[in-house]
């Protein structure tokens, strides 16, 4: 099942989460944080759980612009599948999920980034149907 996460969820994002950025020092995942994008009307913190837990997570954004019109995009961050629950489609659900969603708001367009070492997820997102071709991805972290 997909939902969007709960206060309850804090220890099993912090998990997934480890699992994404294993060597991350800055990683501080709270319950209050999560209450705070539920009640956000265009941002969401979506996990699939199942009779085991929650085996993956995924944040979408909805951002609004002028430059098509009323029709904003999404934004996708932080997608993770649980590393034992791979192979079960768990992510195609999540992204699926999210698309939807999307469609749901007459987004234009679904972007994502993606760590340049992550081949493996590179290969996943293109079969999902997503383009590394298109753009190029810039970060500055403050």
């Amino acid at each position: 099942m997909i939902r969007e996460a709960e206060k309850r969820d804090k220890d099993e994002l912090f998990e997934l989460y480890r699992m994404l950025v294993p060597k991350s020092k800055k990683m501080n995942v709270r319950e209050e944080q999560t209450e705070v994008i539920k009640n956000a009307p265009y941002n969401f913190l979506f996990v699939y759980e199942d009779d085991e837990g929650l085996l993956g997570t995924l944040t979408l954004n909805i951002c609004l612009q002028a430059l098509h019109g009323f029709r904003p995009y999404g934004v996708i961050e932080n997608i993770i599948v649980h590393e034992c629950f791979r192979g079960r489609n768990i992510g195609r659900k999540l992204l699926q999920h999210a698309e939807d969603y999307c469609r749901s708001m007459d987004c234009h367009r679904i972007m994502l980034l993606s760590s340049i070492k992550r081949d493996r997820a590179h290969q996943f997102f293109e079969r999902e149907g997503f383009d590394g071709s298109v753009s190029k991805g810039f970060k500055k972290y403050l």
